[in-house]
């Protein structure tokens, strides 16, 4: 019993990251249909957050290789643009703005082609969508409100075109901006690995320190997947309990 109720939260962890691709390429598929948007709102704007270290960022990159391959069908070829939230901004007044502006213009100049999938990836969303209530209460520089601004204001601009979707990831949801927040179609929560797949991943770092001869091969740890509920060996039980 206690071995299948590992194996249910493992596979609840897994089963999780395909509700999101299936909900993902459900998105797509509205869009292509020309669904009305006034009823259904659809934006193509994905927000995965939680600590940071948690794997949202590769997590993202998995999913757009992964609709990249589903969508190979409708779509000659995919473009996958990763946006530096930190290189946006600018020492210049309202420049920042401006950059925010070029970059969304780049990405509806590739997605004029409607047999090109682009996929946008940007990175800790939150540096470039600081809640604007805040900036104010703290007189922040008006700029980075702006910045905020141009942001929401191409958001909405790029709904025309339904093969442009923008994955966002952020450390620190409570200072987005709710208008931000608001447009997304999707905010999961990413947190730390569980305890199995820390195990697997530990797993993984011995096979490889036994393959170039840093650990001794004849210490033989078990994978967890080959686990019964009769136990496992001394090596993987010392390998659980760290």
């Amino acid at each position: 019993m206690r071995f299948q109720r590992r194996m249910t939260k493992l596979l609840g962890h897994i089963n999780g990251k395909f509700h999101l691709l299936a909900y993902v390429s459900a998105l797509l598929q509205l869009s292509r249909l020309d669904a009305n948007t006034n009823i259904l709102s659809m934006n193509r704007l994905v927000l995965l957050y939680g600590p940071p270290g948690t794997g949202k960022t590769t997590l993202c990159k998995a999913l757009a290789q992964r609709l990249s391959i589903h969508q190979n069908s409708i779509y000659k070829r995919s473009i996958f643009i990763e946006v530096n939230s930190h290189s946006l901004f600018s020492k210049w007044f309202s420049e920042s703005g401006k950059l925010v502006l070029k970059m969304f213009n780049q990405i509806e100049e590739l997605a004029e082609d409607p047999k090109t999938f682009v996929c946008v990836l940007i990175d800790e969303v939150e540096s470039l969508t600081m809640g604007r209530n805040a900036s104010f209460q703290k007189h922040e520089p008006s700029d980075s409100v702006r910045a905020v601004n141009a942001v929401l204001t191409q958001i909405d601009k790029i709904r025309r075109f339904n093969n442009v979707l923008v994955l966002t990831t952020s450390n620190i949801t409570e200072a987005l901006d709710a208008a931000f927040v608001d447009r997304t179609d999707i905010c999961r929560f990413v947190g730390n690995p569980t305890t199995h797949a820390i195990y697997s991943m530990l797993f993984d770092a011995i096979k490889e320190l036994q393959r170039v001869g840093v650990i001794n091969r004849e210490q033989e740890v078990e994978p967890f997947c080959n686990w019964d509920t009769n136990g496992c060996n001394d090596e993987s039980k010392c390998l659980w309990n760290l």
